[in-house]
């Protein structure tokens, strides 16, 4: 009838409108699709409103990005998404600023983040630092093969990571440097894990030497002008047991 009060969801704290009754009790739209796919009940987090969030909330130094999502501009979202701890950006630019298309040589692709597009942009390392990484490497990989195959080039990273990110991630302080798929899914997989968990079993000089090194770059990453050196030789790892599982399953 009209002017009747609206019944609200029985879901403690909810006040949301009732949608549809579960087992005789009374739910909002979302609370009852949570009970209906038998979900625990969970408070429902409310959605920013337009124009809530004008930049993005980080402000350590205060970030002037767009916001994009959660109160964050796009970039210090992915970081909180993957774990990592949340850092200042530098040398922001807007998109416009970059141009049109992908500025890596005569890409006329697209631009993704930062001026490139999403194949040379690289999940953050860019084109320009995997191109000085493997001129680093005399365009060989660690077996000693010039041509990936079809498969390219990989980035292979230190699992365990100081750095603060998930062990699926990388940042630029664990990069190790590139390799053909064969070693990075099964030779180094190999080595740091079924290898190196069995007692008594030595390290391997080569493959330990590319375990231990580290990819230090000079400017930023993702400029054409980026320099990259390896680092002095880090210490003997210590090589935990979760470690070792995680690199075996997933190399």
């Amino acid at each position: 009838m009209a002017g009747d009060a609206v019944e609200e969801c029985c879901f403690l704290g909810c006040g949301r409108p009732g949608h549809a009754r579960r087992d005789g009790v009374l739910l909002c739209k979302t609370h009852y699709e949570q009970a209906r796919t038998g979900r625990p009940l969970k408070p429902i987090k409310a959605k920013a409103k337009a124009g809530q969030y004008t930049g993005c909330r980080f402000d350590d130094p205060q970030c002037d990005r767009p916001h994009s999502s959660d109160g964050y501009c796009s970039t210090h979202y992915q970081q909180k998404n993957d774990g990592k701890p949340l850092t200042r950006i530098r040398g922001w630019r807007s998109q416009a600023e970059w141009g049109p298309l992908c500025r890596y040589e005569a890409c006329r692709s697209d631009p993704y983040s930062r001026g490139l597009c999403i194949v040379h942009y690289g999940r953050g390392i860019s084109q320009f630092a995997r191109d000085a990484i493997l001129s680093l490497q005399n365009g060989r990989c660690l077996c000693g093969v010039v041509d990936p195959g079809p498969e390219g080039w990989e980035l292979d990273h230190a699992h365990d990571c100081s750095a603060g990110h998930r062990p699926t991630n990388y940042c630029v302080a664990c990069v190790r440097g590139l390799l053909c798929a064969p070693c990075n899914r099964r030779a180094i997989a190999w080595y740091e894990g079924s290898w190196m968990r069995q007692e008594g079993n030595e390290p391997i000089p080569v493959l330990e030497e590319w375990v231990t090194r580290r990819i230090r770059f000079h400017g930023e990453p993702d400029s054409a002008d980026v320099k990259v050196s390896y680092m002095p030789p880090a210490p003997v790892r210590e090589r935990t047991p979760e470690l070792a599982l995680y690199t075996a399953e997933n190399g």
